[in-house]
């Protein structure tokens, strides 16, 4: 699935919850590696893709946003106060989360964070 066509930033994302006229069509989306490249033995925390709108959600730095776990997904839509998503299909997007990708985690205090991997 390409996502070179116009974004969502998170800016337009948080000012959402602020407009009252109109509803905002958010959809979490798992990001699948192809099956190629999937290790066989290492099971890992799945990623999650956001399209708002049908465009895809891109941080400030021009990086695709990508949530590290189901938690870290519910965590950032309390946070922009939209709890309500819809899920999306998955879609086979190069992840780098040094390089093309803004990866967020949240820990266990519920606080989101950048993370690497």
């Amino acid at each position: 699935m390409r996502t070179t066509e116009k974004v969502a930033t998170w800016l337009e994302v948080a000012a959402a919850a602020h407009w009252r006229d109109e509803r905002m069509s958010l959809r979490i989306h798992p990001l699948v590696l192809p099956a190629d490249e999937v290790p066989p033995t290492r099971k890992r925390q799945p990623y999650y893709g956001i399209t708002v709108d049908g465009r895809w959600l891109y941080s400030s730095h021009g990086r695709l946003t990508v949530l590290k776990g189901m938690k870290a997904v519910k965590r950032f839509a309390d946070l922009i106060k939209l709890p309500v998503y819809e899920s999306g299909e998955p879609a086979q997007i190069d992840i780098d989360c040094a390089k093309n990708s803004h990866c967020i985690a949240v820990d266990r205090s519920l606080a989101l964070h950048g993370c690497m991997t």
